[in-house]
């Protein structure tokens, strides 16, 4: 079954905005409130582990979007 393309498109751009996340994981640490909540909270290398394993997370996800594996809910 061919997978539609608003999924791939979908997957295609969460997977694209992770990475840019995790590239900018720095700056998302300094410069947002969740991040500074993070580092104070935890601490800074936790908190760089934290926000890199949800970037990973979040591009696993939107590469198997993408892919068909995953497929969103139909109503």
């Amino acid at each position: 079954m061919p997978v539609p393309q608003h999924q791939i498109l979908m997957g295609v751009g969460i997977a694209a905005l992770c990475l840019t996340s995790l590239v900018r994981s720095r700056w998302l640490l300094v410069h947002t409130r969740k991040g500074q909540y993070l580092v104070e909270r935890h601490g800074e290398p936790t908190a760089r582990i934290v926000i890199w394993l949800l970037c990973l997370l979040g591009m696993i996800f939107g590469t198997l979007l993408a892919c068909g594996i995953v497929r969103p809910i139909s109503w």
